[in-house]
């Protein structure tokens, strides 16, 4: 099952999604980087990642007996996208640079959206708790499964959108 597929079922607005997606779409156009593009493709992946943290927060919240088991699944995950996820923290902190000045401005610039990131996954995580608890036990499961199987490999799931990002090649 989807992630985004997940978060619907669960009743996820998606006010805060498009409010951060509009951070770094922003931050592109600040960075002064025409393909607004770019920063869309990003957020897209990089806030993907960061729902599917807020679930594994929600699950370990809501289930902490099957804390371990959660973990063991976000590992899993967390082993076969370890490029990918260095990739997007790396193309993020290039964008986030991009668009400042100097190194002062650069950590403003960091907490600023380091909040605004914690923020949207602390309000997906939150959304998730509020709804009844019936089935959570299951919907956790599924997530499991999800985590390690076939079907979350965001490199296939996402891969216009990296196909994208990688026109513009990272420096060594």
């Amino acid at each position: 099952m989807r992630v985004d597929v997940m978060c619907k079922a669960l009743g996820k607005t998606l006010n805060k999604a498009l409010l951060c997606a509009g951070l770094m779409v922003v931050l592109s156009a600040a960075a002064a980087e025409k393909a607004g593009d770019y920063g869309a493709n990003l957020s897209k992946i990089y806030f993907a990642h960061q729902r599917l943290l807020a679930l594994r927060e929600a699950c370990d919240q809501a289930l902490p007996a099957q804390v371990k088991a959660t973990e063991k699944a976000y590992a899993t995950w967390q082993a076969r996208h370890k490029g990918l996820l260095n990739e997007l923290d790396a193309r993020l902190t290039l964008m986030i640079r991009g668009a400042s000045k100097d190194e002062k401005e650069y950590m403003r610039n960091v907490g600023k959206y380091e909040g605004s990131i914690l923020e949207y996954r602390t309000d997906n995580r939150e959304q998730i708790l509020a709804q009844p608890r019936d089935g959570m036990e299951l919907f956790c499961g599924d997530f499991r499964n999800y985590l390690t199987g076939s079907g979350s490999d965001f490199n296939k799931e996402y891969a216009a959108e990296l196909r994208e990002l990688r026109k513009r090649k990272l420096p060594q």
